[in-house]
Formats: structure tokens, sequence, C-alpha cells
């Protein structure tokens, strides 16, 4: 998800934009989860990493710019049978909460340099002590590649980049991996995601 685009009129255009299989990332790192934690699923466009997230038991908060995804990842949970509670909002504008959540993810979710350092601040500073980060995205060495993702480097991210956007983070893992790109259901090839587990220390 990059910011500056319409997402209304994208996600409009298809009915399940980026599927309802959730991210390699939270699958990766399932064991780290425990039910009632407290998460927020920033970004979360259709709810497919919120509902699976509330399908572990957790508490989860989806939150994205498109009230049209927030509408289908309400449907996608009452399907699942599950709860999971929405606001629409743009990140940028939101006044985040302190040291409320005890998982905070961002999967795919592409803002311009300064947008994106502001927004893992917020991010970082609305995680408990103790609290986990599970950050997904394209790495920047997706530019390179045909498959998708956004054209401007500045969008994409770097293993340098997480670094000085968490200094103070134990990170747990934080490497670049193979992704499969889809986008309403057409594969449009193999791309580069980076994956960042990191901890607030206590």
């Amino acid at each position: 998800m990059a910011h500056g685009f319409d997402w209304e009129q994208r996600y409009a255009e298809a009915a399940r934009l980026f599927g309802d299989s959730p991210s390699e990332l939270l699958l990766a790192e399932r064991q780290r989860l425990q039910a009632g934690m407290t998460a927020l699923a920033a970004g979360d466009g259709e709810g497919r990493n919120g509902v699976w997230l509330a399908e572990q038991g957790l508490q989860v908060l989806s939150i994205d710019i498109s009230a049209t995804a927030l509408q289908r990842a309400r449907a996608l949970a009452d399907r699942r049978e599950v709860v999971i509670e929405t606001l629409c909002t743009d990140l940028l504008q939101w006044s985040w909460p302190t040291a409320r959540f005890d998982l905070v993810t961002s999967i795919f979710l592409h803002l311009p340099g300064p947008m994106q350092r502001d927004v893992h601040h917020s991010m970082w500073q609305a995680l408990r002590p103790g609290g986990l980060l599970l950050i997904e995205g394209f790495h920047v060495d997706q530019v390179k590649l045909d498959s998708g993702g956004p054209s401007d480097p500045a969008l994409l991210l770097s293993e340098t980049v997480l670094h000085e956007d968490f200094p103070e983070a134990e990170i747990l893992r934080l490497e670049q991996v193979p992704t499969r790109v889809e986008i309403a259901g057409v594969y449009q090839g193999e791309g580069a995601a980076i994956h960042c587990v990191a901890r607030r220390p206590e």
C-alpha cells in the first residue's frame, strides 16, 4: 500500500485486491503470537492480516484509509466468525496511542521517506515495553524486478532504513526474502521483500 494512491478507487476496481491469505511473515512468526495480545494492524486494507490475527485469539484494531477495504475486512471477519475493531483514518493524521499494543504490524505499507519515518516512530511509541513489531514490505531491490510494487525507491524498505528508524529495537529477524506478487488474483511474478521482527525492550 503506497501513500498518494486513490485507494477507494483501487479497491472498487477489484473484488479482493490482495486476496485473503495472511502475510508470509505473520505465518512464519506465528509461534510468537499469543491469544489475548492486543494488536494494531496498520494499513490493513481488506483485513487479510487483521482477521487472521483475530483467528489466533488476538484483540485486533485494523486501520486503513479506505472505507471500502475496511467494510470488506469486517465482512471477512464475519465469515470467519471472529471480531475485529476497524478505524478508517489516515495514519499520518491519527492521534496514535502510547504503549498500548503488544503487537504492531505493517504489511506492505509504503510511504515516502519522511512520512515513513513518522509512522515508524508512531508505531514504536504505540508498542508496550516487550511488544513486538512485524514489518513486511518490498525491499529496495524490487525496483530491479518487473513484478510490480512502487517504482520510487524512496517508497521501498531496506535493512539500513529499518535500523535507522528503530534504533532502540532488539532486532530478532531482518532479512531480504523472495515473495510471490499477486494482485486481484493475478500472478505478477516473483518479488523482493524484507521481513523485520523487532522487540521493544522492557
